[in-house]
């Protein structure tokens, strides 16, 4: 079996058996399974070791300077997949809609080929490979998988960390990479629009929510616009309004949920001042609302030394690869947590298939053949940050 070979087969079980955030315990195993008792590899698993249940950190040396991080995320996502793939999700309602299946066979494959380096003598330091769970949602404190394993310590002496993610948008043997911001800050609100409710037939009678939530969603959606500077990225959406049971009942609430994402931290604070303003004004029509504020992923900075690492690395894995240097979108990745610890860098790995798909779509698919490239890349330029150029630029 070749190793790209292999790399498909653990892509499928992983896409076949998916877990969703914090509960990714059968993925873990499947982890352990796959690592256990290669040459130089210790295995890191538990609450106590790594801060959580799910996640496996895979050390690969013997713990000797200098030490850099190579991670991937583990979980999935709550997407009913229609695909039709014969490698389609077993358990209903839950996919790999994002990758991660793909990112962790990657670094399955890069774990394998830093344990031959290692046996070999070939290996000059110490890499830690991180399965990262929960990075697509947060828990009932607010912190993401990224944010439990750092307060854990467990990474401590890292001194850099590389991570890369699929695009399925973009084709194969093309990537996206740049420095500094690339992707969005995120803040997550709950809204409740109070009024009195009442009867349908008699609306003056009543202070109707819905009435005064179609008031303020012009203002909501057009903060961006009117409260941020045009070169200012800055994006609001509404994903969830919900209100009544009743055709002839007027409700006394409507529960609006939605997200504000931002590149800069001035945008950032202005996003909430002026949804607060917005929301001000249902007081001059009788109602009043409560606001949440979840404050997420911070956006996520590419460090410029490993930038240009990872620039040197693509071009000598493959001469022929097209580098687009552009921010990655507004979405966030709990990576930005990593990469706010120290320096580091995330570059998206073109995928795309004829039938093009996107991230978080339930037919979501990528092309296999950027798996034996992105485990390629993520090897390569762990080696070369472990002989010493960007690190001594680090230090």
């Amino acid at each position: 079996m070749t190793a790209a070979e292999q790399l498909i087969i653990w892509r499928r079980h992983l896409h076949r058996y998916p877990e969703l955030s914090f509960a990714e315990h059968k993925t873990t195993a499947y982890i352990v399974e796959q690592l256990a008792g290669l040459p130089g590899v210790t295995l890191h698993t538990g609450k106590e070791t790594i801060g959580l249940d799910t996640g496996v950190l895979a050390t690969v040396g013997n713990g000797e300077a200098p030490v850099i991080g190579l991670r991937a995320d583990i979980d999935a996502l709550p997407i009913e997949e229609k695909t039709g793939a014969d490698y389609q999700s077993v358990h209903r309602g839950i996919m790999h809609a994002c990758g991660h299946d793909g990112h962790t066979a990657m670094l399955l494959g890069a774990v394998h080929r830093l344990s031959e380096l290692h046996e070999s003598g070939k290996l000059k330091g110490t890499v830690k490979c991180l399965f990262q769970p929960a990075e697509e949602t947060s828990d009932e404190q607010g912190l993401t998988g990224a944010q439990h394993i750092l307060a854990s310590g467990i990474l401590d002496d890292v001194m850099a960390m590389i991570a890369l993610h699929l695009d399925p948008e973009l084709p194969y043997k093309q990537i996206k990479l740049c420095s500094g911001i690339v992707m969005a800050n995120v803040d997550t609100f709950s809204i409740v629009i109070s009024g009195t409710g009442g009867h349908g037939a008699y609306p003056e009678q009543a202070v109707d929510p819905i009435w005064l939530t179609s008031l303020i969603l012009p203002g909501l959606y057009g903060i961006p616009a009117r409260k941020i500077a045009a070169l200012e990225p800055a994006v609001l959406s509404i994903g969830r309004l919900e209100a009544g049971s009743s055709a002839n009942v007027i409700p006394s609430q409507v529960r609006l949920n939605g997200t504000i994402r931002t590149y800069s931290i001035a945008a950032r604070g202005q996003m909430e001042i002026a949804l607060r303003h917005v929301l001000e004004s249902v007081k001059a029509y009788g109602g009043s609302y409560e606001l949440t504020m979840e404050h997420g992923e911070p956006a996520l900075k590419n460090a410029p030394e490993i930038v240009k690492l990872l620039e040197e690395t693509v071009r000598s894995v493959e001469p022929e690869i097209a580098i687009h240097e552009q921010p990655y979108g507004m979405g966030s990745e709990d990576f930005s947590h990593l990469a706010a610890q120290w320096p580091g860098a995330m570059l998206f790995l073109g995928a795309g298939l004829p039938q093009q798909t996107a991230l978080h779509q339930p037919t979501f698919d990528f092309n296999e053949a950027a798996l034996e490239l992105g485990t390629n890349i993520l090897v390569e330029a762990g080696l070369r940050l472990l002989s010493g150029k960007a690190l001594s630029t680090i230090q």
